[in-house]
């Protein structure tokens, strides 16, 4: 069985969560490119669903028809492990009187 965006991006964010695999690692920034590659132009990942449901089919609105639950979740991990790899923010500076507003001028 070939990869999928679902695959791929659940076993980046463990490795990564679990402490085996840094972002900065080869292999996980050619599983990021590798989700990057298969990404659609309207920034969904479509994943075919393996199985049989277990529900009723409707259509939500979300690309790739019978295929949506499992694209959708496909796309939140996709979107984890790619924001694993962002730089980490740096926190603002301390404003010294956080709660100071000024004083509002008569008019």
């Amino acid at each position: 069985m070939s990869s999928d965006a679902y695959a791929t991006a659940t076993a980046l964010t463990a490795l990564h969560q679990a402490g085996g695999v840094a972002t900065s690692d080869a292999a996980y920034r050619r599983g990021l490119q590798w989700l990057l590659a298969a990404q659609k132009p309207d920034g969904s990942w479509h994943v075919a669903t393996r199985s049989t449901p277990i529900q009723t089919y409707y259509e939500s609105g979300y690309p790739h028809g019978e295929d949506q639950f499992i694209s959708i979740t496909a796309a939140g991990w996709a979107t984890m492990a790619l924001a694993e790899a962002l730089p980490r923010a740096t926190h603002a500076e301390t404003n010294p009187r956080p709660h100071s507003r000024r004083k509002e001028t008569g008019g």
